[in-house]
């Protein structure tokens, strides 16, 4: 292991060396494990315990969750559901509504994190095939790929093939159903000059909430990656597909929570009443297709200049689907029926025998409560024996494709380190959302292939191309750095039904700079400062509501500042930042009025987006990590953050600050108010865990505290906010691997991994309302055999 602590130069010989495969031995590649990098902005590197401390059948998202800064909540222990998965850093979320963290595989852009077109890592990488993960803190990489990266950047690097042939073959089961087949071929050195492998991997969990029929996940994943060494040049290659269904996890208040704690208002017995099963879990879900492929030519032009080119395709399908207790009546702008497009005139929960829509009996004023208050329409006590319950399943689909590539030349001039390069991508996104009739709702969801009704279908394109250049100057100890960066952005929407296309949007930024400086304070401590103007621009759903007004939208900015000192000697290493965030023109989206109550399934393309101001944040993050024995080490890491609002809820006030009102004359509530601390986001996050490595056996104890929280306000008068409990979360993982030689066995490894093992219940990660949160999942456990031929 390598602790980079000199000049850049050093880094770029290193990676120099990397590209072209430079052999230790004739069985394996040299491997350089980067634990910090000489960089003037805060970043973190996994360490390898951090792998062991999740079970394969986990999301790769998980294994950053112990760094500084960090907060990874995913529906339950295994990430088992991408709608209710959220991630902060520094105030900055990914979650349904919000993508301000940017996130690339190998350096190539995953394509945006958000649920309606997009995929987080975990549908690009196998746990079994990740190599590290590079985090950077508030200011990112100048080269990194993304247009949501406002507050940071993970990448997340995938293993190199193997110099030897052989076959690994991993078996897991866990909890809650959970199983998963893992295969991987490494084919060795052939034609030479090459190394590649193939894996594939089948996951099946069920749901922790419930019981019976509950939904869960079944996901197929492939894999394939080749490096071939060429003299100066060596190319790499990787494919990925990923095929899941999910059913989803529900958000729930505090109330709720503290009424049940084990439930998130879903339902997995159907009762024939569509009030009552628009709850049932099965019909709630996600699925999604990914395939991901690039190719990557490194050359070494020079022994200090290197050319890196990377071409990618990315093709994303699936869709999103829920069941609402009624059909619906659309019509077009005459008010005749339609199928397609138009608006919904109305819709019902009954029918009579001829599909018709009926009324509720005259006089009749039963309601219904629970999942929340409905009138008499979707009452069956308020219909004839005769009446049939009808209901929808509302599908909305999603396709994308990316076509783009990445460049990246690197150069040493004397004691100036150059690096400049582009990112340019195409990408096509379609959207659109059908209704389907459940044929019988007094027995099941299942539902009619034709949809009765096409509520929209619309394409976006955006054309991505962004430059940058970097030149960090080697004065002796001191190493200075200034870069500058800009996105250039063009949307346009597409709608099928208006056979229309919108005006083109241009969401470009202003030349971004950047500046830091790294001094070398001795051999063993380093001090660092820079300054980012970061940028994420419009995105293409702003373009999906009719009342957006595109002309007074501002793309969100960011500007980072960081400050901090590294230390490694032998055995401690050592890091602390101080960072300062301003983030303006943060864009939100304003509902449409609904009478309804619950789940308004039609809002459709209604609504709109508007910049609502900022939020400010400032705070500390803590790293420590110390080497007890040469077989026994101790990691911490601990945030202190403050971060605030710098403008008023949008949802509740008008344009001159005024609390709006609704129908019935009563003041709205405001989630925040300009100056309030920022909704769903802990003060304080600490993390203490220990492992143990000694002749195959390992063992760790993870533990994560993660402060209160804050909601939205309960009370206009008293400014009394919701207030979510802080909690701890206790991991234990231990295992044991051995090299065999019986039979075609070369080794074997058995893990053994619990996740929170006294069982606590807790609240996780929030929807970004201050008023509905995912329920923490309950003890796991998981055990993985795992055999190399």
């Amino acid at each position: 292991m390598y602790a980079l602590k000199n000049k850049s130069l050093l880094s770029m010989a290193i990676a120099m060396a990397v590209s072209t495969s430079v052999y230790a031995n004739d069985k394996t590649i040299e491997e350089i494990t980067v634990v910090a990098k000489p960089t003037s902005y805060a970043n973190n590197v996994i360490e390898p315990a951090m792998l062991e401390q999740q079970s394969s059948v986990a999301s790769i998202l998980s294994v950053i969750d112990n760094l500084p800064g960090i907060s990874i909540n995913e529906g339950d222990a295994f990430g088992g559901d991408d709608w209710s998965t959220t991630i902060t850093m520094r105030g900055f979320s990914i979650d349904g509504n919000q993508q301000q963290l940017g996130m690339t595989v190998d350096g190539i852009p995953n394509g945006g994190s958000n649920y309606g077109g997009g995929a987080k890592a975990n549908r690009y990488l196998d746990s079994e095939n990740l190599a590290t993960v590079e985090v950077g803190q508030g200011t990112s990489d100048i080269k990194s790929a993304s247009l949501e990266a406002l507050g940071g950047t993970f990448n997340f690097v995938s293993k190199d093939p193997s110099l030897e042939k052989g076959t690994t073959f991993a078996y897991t089961s866990g909890s809650h159903d959970a199983s998963r087949y893992y295969i991987k071929h490494e084919t060795g050195t052939v034609f030479d000059n090459t190394q590649a492998y193939v894996s594939y991997s089948q996951t099946d969990t069920s749901r922790w909430i419930g019981s019976g029929s509950n939904g869960g996940k079944d996901n197929q994943h492939a894999e394939l990656k080749f490096v071939s060494n060429f003299n100066d040049l060596t190319l790499t290659g990787r494919l990925s597909y990923d095929d899941v269904s999910e059913t989803n996890y529900n958000s729930v208040s505090i109330e709720q929570f503290e009424q049940t704690p084990n439930w998130d208002q879903l339902t997995w017995n159907w009762t024939g009443v569509p009030h009552f099963d628009q709850m049932f879990a099965e019909g709630w879900g996600t699925l999604r297709e990914n395939t991901l492929g690039y190719l990557k030519f490194e050359y070494a032009i020079s022994p200090t200049s290197l050319l890196t080119i990377s071409p990618y395709y990315h093709k994303n399908s699936g869709r999103g689907d829920w069941i609402p207790p009624y059909l619906t009546t659309p019509v077009d702008e005459n008010g005749e029926p339609t199928t397609q497009g138009g608006t919904n005139a109305g819709s019902y929960g009954f029918a009579d025998s001829e599909g018709n829509p009926l009324a509720p009996n005259s006089g009749c004023t039963a309601s219904l409560s629970w999942p929340w208050e409905s009138g008499p329409d979707l009452n069956p006590a308020c219909y004839d024996d005769t009446a049939t319950p009808v209901m929808s399943y509302r599908h909305t689909h999603y396709k994308k494709d990316r076509l783009g590539v990445t460049a990246n030349y690197q150069a040493t001039f004397g004691d100036h380190d150059i690096e400049a390069g582009f990112w340019y991508e195409q990408s096509e996104r379609e959207e659109s959302r059908d209704w389907h009739k459940v044929i019988d709702a007094r027995i099941f969801h299942h539902f009619e292939n034709t949809p009765y009704w096409t509520q929209y279908k619309n394409t976006f394109d955006t054309d991505t191309f962004k430059w940058y250049i970097q030149d960090s100057i080697n004065l002796g100890d001191l190493t200075l750095n200034i870069g500058a960066k800009q996105y250039l952005v063009e949307l346009q929407k597409y709608d099928h039904f208006a056979n229309e296309s919108s005006d083109k949007v241009d969401s470009d930024s202003d030349v971004l700079f950047s500046g830091g400086a790294l001094y070398q304070l001795n051999n063993d401590t380093e001090l660092f400062a820079s300054y980012s103007e970061n940028f994420a621009a419009i995105k293409d759903g702003v373009l999906e509501r009719d009342s957006s007004t595109l002309t007074e939208i501002e793309p969100e900015t960011a500007k980072n500042i960081d400050f901090g000192v590294r230390y490694q000697a032998d055995r401690l290493t050592l890091s602390a930042t101080a960072y300062s965030v301003k983030f303006d023109n943060r864009i939100t989206f304003i509902a449409p009025g609904s009478d309804s109550g619950g789940i308004d399934y039609t809002i459709g393309t209604n609504g709109s987006y508007i910049n609502v101001g900022g939020i400010d944040s400032k705070g500390l993050e803590l790293s420590a990590s110390y080497m007890l024995t040469p077989s026994w080490s101790v990691y911490s890491s601990y945030t202190n953050s403050s971060s605030e609002y710098s403008s008023d809820d949008p949802n509740a006030y008008d344009s001159q600050g005024v609390l709006l009102q609704d129908k019935d004359g009563n003041t709205a509530a405001p989630s925040f108010k300009k100056g309030d601390s920022l909704i769903d986001t802990s003060e304080d996050l600490l993390v203490v865990s220990t492992d143990y490595f000694s002749d195959g056996f390992r063992v760790g104890l993870s533990a994560k505290y993660t402060g209160e929280r804050l909601g939205a306000w309960q009370d206009e008068g008293t400014r009394a906010r919701n207030k979510v409990d802080g909690y701890t979360v206790l991991d234990f993982n231990a295992g044991y691997s051995t090299d065999v030689d019986a039979g075609p066995f070369k080794a074997i490894d058995l893990s053994f991994v619990v996740y929170n093992i006294t069982d606590k219940s807790y609240l996780a990660g929030g929807t970004g309302n201050g008023t509905t949160y995912f329920i923490g999942a309950p003890r796991t456990a998981a055990v993985t055999f795992t055999a190399d031929f």
